[in-house]
């Protein structure tokens, strides 16, 4: 949740997209199919990687860019959701390589409205490699919110 736990493929992008322009992201998408063959479901990878190569390189530098100073301007998140008050559940895979700090981790599991969850099995992935897991924690977070809204009785 702050821009030293992106991956470090993003910030290079973004390095080599400051000289090059939107080339580096042309580039990524033309070899995205090989480089994720292996962390996608068998079932549904040639779908996803089609999907996946449909992306605008230009976008993706400007998205990038915009997200990673975002990061850099606020540095940790975790915080400022807590303080925002929001009803939120942040969800990693057991294997994502992107995740929270200890004291980020310390912050958000001390918010009553925040519920932090591990998918075991999963890495950055988690929402093709464990859909049905991840469709659970939605139905749980809609389901919890309802019973909020309901009168008592």
């Amino acid at each position: 949740m702050t821009l030293a736990d992106e991956a470090e493929l993003e910030r290079e992008l973004d390095r080599l997209s400051r000289v090059l322009g939107h080339l580096p992201y042309a580039a990524m998408l033309k070899l995205i199919g090989p480089a994720m063959k292996s962390s996608l479901p068998p079932q549904r990878r040639d779908a996803l990687i089609a999907e996946l190569k449909r992306n605008d390189p230009r976008f993706l530098r400007e998205q990038t860019r915009r997200y990673l100073e975002y990061l850099d301007r606020h540095g940790s998140l975790a915080a400022r959701l807590c303080d925002s008050g929001a009803p939120a559940w942040v969800v990693f895979g057991e294997h994502d390589e992107i995740g929270l700090t200890d004291e980020e981790r310390g912050v958000l599991e001390a918010c009553t409205h925040v519920t932090v969850v591990t998918i075991p099995d999963a890495g950055h992935f988690a929402l093709n490699q464990k859909p049905a897991h991840i469709g659970g924690l939605a139905l749980d977070a809609v389901a919890s919110r309802e019973d909020r809204r309901l009168p008592s009785a």
